[in-house]
């Protein structure tokens, strides 16, 4: 399936808020793992606004892929700096239900990659995964990425597991 996909940084325009919310609305599997519960109505608005600790709005980008410039199928977000200043971390790369499976994954990685390699100070992508999303950890090797060994607490509402951190150098 060959489809022609676009990064867009979104701004929290009413329009992204409405087509990033269909997204993650579209991916009940992945909230079910990572939150215990199906996507609820601020998902979009939680995604655009939650930072780690210390780090401020304008080390966040959250970006839409967008196939023909019409239709969002997916979302990244993306830490600048975080946990330091040569490290981006990933929190999210997410295609709705109906995009995933057809080799896009890929496709949209690869786009939020070169963003990334563009900024001088990164050397390292950081991603974490929620044990009980751990079916992803495949994909995320097959991307180049290896398990540190670090293993975090993770707590969502009354979901509690751990997440696997995992790296890819880009030198």
């Amino acid at each position: 399936m060959h489809v022609n996909i676009d990064m867009r940084l979104l701004t929290g325009q009413p329009w992204e808020m409405a087509a990033l919310q269909k997204v993650l609305e579209g991916a009940p599997t992945y909230a079910e793992r990572v939150t215990g519960r199906p996507p609820g109505a601020e998902e979009a608005q939680h995604l655009l606004s939650a930072l780690p600790p210390g780090m401020t709005h304008d080390s966040k980008y959250v970006y839409g892929f967008m196939t023909d410039g019409t239709e969002m199928i997916g979302c990244a977000d993306v830490i600048r700096g975080w946990p330091e200043a040569c490290t981006a971390l990933l929190s999210l790369l997410l295609l709705g239900e109906a995009h995933q499976g057809h080799g896009l994954g890929r496709s949209v990685y690869d786009l939020v990659e070169a963003k990334v390699r563009r900024w001088p100070e990164i050397d390292m992508i950081r991603i974490p995964v929620v044990r009980s999303n751990a079916a992803v950890l495949p994909f995320w090797r097959r991307m180049g990425f290896a398990e540190t060994g670090e293993v975090q607490p993770y707590a969502h509402d009354g979901l509690v597991s751990e997440s696997i951190i995992l790296t890819k150098p880009l030198s």
